[in-house]
């Protein structure tokens, strides 16, 4: 198992988030995720600002979930690596 250590700057719009749509997409499909828990742990890092550490079931699984971080619009703004 690998862990993916993540913090996301929130780009916010009153109560909204831009951007963080792409961002729950992808965690849900890289990691296997339900979309809602995809979606709280990205709530959680934009609106409380939590850095947290996610489960991928492998190091390849979290290396393809960084890889898709770094082609999102919202690049600059996501803050992803693989704990060791």
């Amino acid at each position: 198992m690998a862990r993916i250590v993540l913090a996301i700057e929130g780009d916010c719009c009153g109560p909204m988030s831009i951007g963080t749509v792409a961002v729950i997409r992808a965690i849900e499909r890289n990691l296997g995720l339900p979309l809602r828990e995809a979606q709280q742990f990205v709530d959680r890092c934009v609106f409380e600002g939590e850095t947290l550490t996610l489960p991928a079931a492998t190091r390849a699984q979290a290396e393809a979930l960084l890889a898709e971080f770094d082609r999102l619009p919202a690049a600059r703004r996501i803050h992803a690596s693989i704990a060791d």
